[in-house]
């Protein structure tokens, strides 16, 4: 409880301070009965439709007010250090003289057969806005707030999500959005399974799915990717997408063995293969997703990359002798890895919280 208290006086002061311009009014209420906090990156959450409310005086009718309502969304960074939500900027979502001109289209799909299983008949909701999929699985929305959005989607017989995106009013916004079948469904996870699913906009046309984990020999690493989709017995490549948006999928355990996780670091990485654009601008998000509801969402960073041939090193998840399964944010970035057979990297040259070999990226071809 007191935890929530602080963050919302720091909701409240960043508000304040954004209307600290139009001056000060005595009664101004803060609600939040109608707010939503959604994580949009490993260290930042998005708070939804913080409203304000400031009573106006009728000069006319002394004693008597009307209300004004202004609706905020605000960003806070996570301080590691203080264990605090520190607000970082803030936008306005609704009342007069909020930028309401993104249109955006929501294109769901089943995230373990991809592009040719769209899901018609799914709930999207933006901010307080909900619409639901048509017969190709898209949602439409005209209207929207600028900035940073959280997208939530469910579905009957899929698990739920939440995803970040970034509108702007310069073309309709394209997202894409892969939902996983639940529990007991044909792809749903099961105990022991995880499920890494990446999507993305529509430059570049062509980000792939790495992952790379311990061989059976302990001294080996196998590597899953477009061209070799169960290396190593383990993992494997659901879905495969060249055209823009994605879902690219992996399941751990593959859903056809019954080769259980071994003991080791799986490290998950997304290769710029081809397209205009990269990875920082494509809008990618990564989610990864345990059978016991547990989910991580993963965004690039802004900057860093240079041209095509970028590889985004994302997560590190680690399985100890017991079973007992940890991960970790990487989120570094190699530059010019030059797409081309694939040389893998031996166990023991694997180092914690580094990018993913480069040599895995060479010689690879489509």
């Amino acid at each position: 409880m007191k935890k929530m208290t602080t963050l919302k006086r720091s909701v409240a002061a960043l508000v304040i301070a954004g209307l600290s311009s139009a001056g000060w009014a005595q009664g101004v209420t803060i609600d939040f009965s109608s707010s939503r906090g959604t994580g949009t990156a490993q260290d930042r959450v998005l708070m939804e439709n913080v409203r304000v409310l400031t009573p106006i005086a009728n000069p006319f009718s002394p004693g008597s007010f009307t209300t004004t309502e202004v609706s905020y969304n605000v960003i806070f960074r996570f301080d590691p250090v203080t264990l605090h939500l520190v607000p970082e900027t803030i936008t306005q979502s609704g009342g007069t003289g909020a930028s309401t001109c993104a249109n955006a289209d929501v294109q769901v799909y089943n995230s373990v057969r991809g592009a040719s299983a769209p899901l018609s008949g799914a709930t999207v909701t933006i901010g307080s806005r909900t619409a639901t999929t048509n017969s190709s699985g898209v949602a439409s929305f005209t209207s929207l707030p600028t900035g940073v959005a959280s997208i939530g989607v469910a579905a009957s017989g899929y698990v739920s999500t939440t995803q970040a995106a970034t509108l702007s009013c310069t073309a309709t916004n394209n997202v894409a959005v892969a939902l996983s079948p639940a529990a007991g469904q044909t792809g749903g996870l099961t105990s022991g399974q995880f499920r890494v699913i990446l999507t993305w906009g529509q430059n570049p046309s062509d980000l792939d799915s790495h992952m790379t984990g311990p061989n059976a020999d302990g001294t080996t690493r196998w590597h899953v990717y477009y061209s070799s989709r169960t290396n190593g017995g383990v993992c494997g490549l659901d879905v495969d997408d060249t055209s823009s948006y994605g879902p690219e999928t992996i399941t751990c355990p593959a859903t056809s063995t019954t080769t259980g996780l071994r003991a080791g670091v799986y490290r998950y990485s997304v290769h710029h293969f081809s397209g205009s654009s990269n990875i920082g601008t494509s809008g990618a998000n990564v989610r990864l997703e345990f059978a016991n509801g547990t989910v991580y969402n993963y965004t690039p960073p802004a900057s860093g990359f240079t041209g095509s041939n970028n590889v985004w090193t994302v997560f590190e998840l680690t399985v100890s002798s017991t079973g007992a399964i940890s991960v970790a944010p990487v989120n570094t970035i190699r530059t010019g890895v030059s797409a081309g057979s694939v040389s893998r990297p031996k166990e023991g040259a694997v180092q914690y919280g580094s990018p993913e070999d480069a040599s895995l990226f060479q010689n690879l071809a489509k």
